[in-house]
């Protein structure tokens, strides 16, 4: 049985505002049971930013208040996106081929939803 992208993935997005401080995405990532955050564009904007377990670690290394440094600092841009009807297959390629464990899913130009390795790691 071929298991595709739409299967599995995350569909209910978990976001902030580039503002918004690490502290405010380490209680929204505990809360949520979740592993990335994504940061909408600006408005006028079309680029996404994701904010990830990673990110936390090298904020929390900083020193810095986790109450006042914004989770934008930390975030990278979202350069690679997966399809909804890619195979399971197709994404573990790309997220190994470019060094990725959350990949978000972009149907028709918008982000529906999240691949992250924990979702693959659960259908094995």
């Amino acid at each position: 049985m071929t298991i595709y992208v739409r299967d599995i993935m995350s569909k209910k997005l978990i976001t902030l505002e580039a503002e918004d401080s690490v502290k405010d995405a380490l209680n929204l990532m505990r809360k949520r049971v979740a592993h990335s955050v994504l940061i909408p564009p600006p408005r006028g904007g079309s680029f996404w930013r994701i904010f990830t377990e990673t990110d936390l670690l090298l904020a929390i290394e900083s020193g810095n208040d986790l109450e006042t440094i914004s989770v934008g600092e930390y975030a990278s841009p979202v350069t690679r996106t997966a399809r909804p009807e890619w195979t399971l297959e197709k994404a573990i390629e790309e997220m190994v081929n470019h060094g990725i464990k959350h990949l978000p899913v972009r149907d028709e130009g918008e982000i529906v939803g999240v691949i992250s390795s924990t979702d693959i790691r659960n259908q094995y």
